[in-house]
């Protein structure tokens, strides 16, 4: 383990990490995909300087799905409605997705429920100097989850499926349960110029409730790796 590792242990009642390849209805990956691990240590703290690197995912409660059915709005909000909204709050129009509205539409969720994970990462740092170290942004990233400080509250794949996040303990241990999970996202490299976002995926298995994440040990192709560490979303 690397000094510089952080553990979070996460729970909740429903998750939903939504498979790419199913276009209508929400299909959810049986365990946690690294993107969304490292978007939720991204709301507990987020720096331009760095990036987190995510490196293992225990799962710590039995793989259980619960299918779930809603209605949900067909249009979007466009940005220039909202800023009209903003400016004059008068103007805006709640949308509904159910009691008969037009813009409804029943759609089923296959959810995973009674979720626990524990993330292992490190921070990545650009540009490292005497000052600006991981173990910096490590003590920084212990102390807001001691305090239960978050940027945004931490969403397991859907922003109504909310997160606890906590330092995990000595009775937490993964499940005694192997498999292979496919091809799953491991994350997306966000271009600059208007190029065109690339997703990457990796051959994900669980071994004794553990998937392996690190990117250089599951990315095989050396450039790919590269660009997958050299990018920040939000640079």
């Amino acid at each position: 383990m690397d000094k510089s590792t952080v553990l979070l242990k996460i729970s909740g009642e429903l998750a939903c990490w939504t498979r790419p390849d199913q276009k209508v209805e929400r299909v959810s990956y049986e365990v946690m995909t690294p993107s969304a691990a490292r978007n939720i240590l991204d709301a507990i703290l987020w720096k331009p300087e760095m990036r987190w690197v995510v490196t293992r995912i225990s799962v710590l409660r039995p793989i259980a799905f619960q299918a779930i059915r809603r209605n949900e709005l067909q249009s979007k909000i466009a940005p220039g409605a909202v800023a009209r909204w903003m400016a004059d709050p008068t103007t805006y129009e709640p949308r509904a997705a159910g009691a008969g509205s037009d813009d409804a539409t029943p759609r089923n969720t296959l959810a995973l429920r009674n979720v626990g994970y524990i993330i292992e990462a490190y921070p990545h740092v650009y540009a490292p100097t005497a000052e600006d170290t991981p173990i910096k942004y490590q003590a920084m990233f212990n102390r807001r989850v001691e305090k239960g400080q978050c940027f945004h509250r931490p969403a397991l794949g859907c922003r109504e499926f909310a997160a606890h996040f906590e330092h995990p303990g000595i009775e937490d241990r993964p499940i005694a349960e192997s498999r292979e999970l496919g091809w799953m996202l491991y994350d997306v490299v966000f271009r600059d110029h208007g190029a065109a976002n690339r997703p990457v995926f990796f051959k994900a298995a669980l071994d004794a409730g553990v998937m392996v994440t690190d990117p250089a040990v599951v990315l095989t192709d050396a450039a790919q790796k590269e660009e997958v560490m050299a990018c920040s979303y939000k640079r």
